[in-house]
């Protein structure tokens, strides 16, 4: 499953890009269009009109073995997603042409499951044909493979940036499986 749509106007921003990004396997739902910004790290996420909605979309699809959460950038975010801390999650990893990957916050952890897949993906706002394909390719990676295939697979495909991902998970999460 992959949600997107989540902050304010993201929806409206990815949805020329989600179709040609997303495999068909992906069961894919906006969660706005537009709406209000409520960072999903903010434990008062879940008490907002928008983490209500994101709640009501995932609660819809269950079951999912995998859970994608997409979201879009401006250029100067860049650095600030990207630093080893974001405070309570890691800083995600460029994976290449601007694709951004980490994990979800950890109240999204505790409402999808410990066994699903969890992604976060970010793409920058204006993203080129080269950016898609990044991101479809690791997306393809995900349908029909279990967690710890897609985290190999991943590394096999993207060595530098799974083992910097892993690192950074591990130094939150010591004692969580990755992603």
């Amino acid at each position: 499953m992959l949600l997107y749509g989540v902050h304010g106007d993201e929806g409206r921003w990815l949805d020329p890009v989600v179709g040609r990004m997303v495999p068909p396997e992906f069961r894919v739902r906006k969660v706005m269009s537009r709406g209000p910004y409520v960072s999903t790290v903010d434990p008062r996420f879940y008490e907002s009109e928008v983490g209500a909605r994101w709640l009501e979309v995932v609660e819809s699809l269950r079951p999912f073995d995998a859970y994608v959460e997409l979201h879009c950038y401006r250029p100067e975010a860049y650095d600030r997603l990207t630093r080893e801390s974001r405070g309570r999650v890691p800083g995600l990893v460029d994976f290449g042409r601007g694709v951004l990957l980490g994990s979800v916050p950890r109240g999204h952890k505790q409402v999808l499951g410990e066994d699903v897949l969890t992604l976060t993906m970010e793409v920058p706002r204006f993203c080129d044909s080269r950016t898609v394909e990044v991101a479809r390719e690791i997306l393809e990676l995900i349908p029909g493979r279990t967690r710890s295939e897609f985290v190999r697979e991943l590394g096999n495909r993207f060595p530098g940036p799974t083992k910097e991902a892993l690192r950074r998970f591990r130094r939150y999460y010591p004692e969580l499986e990755p992603f």
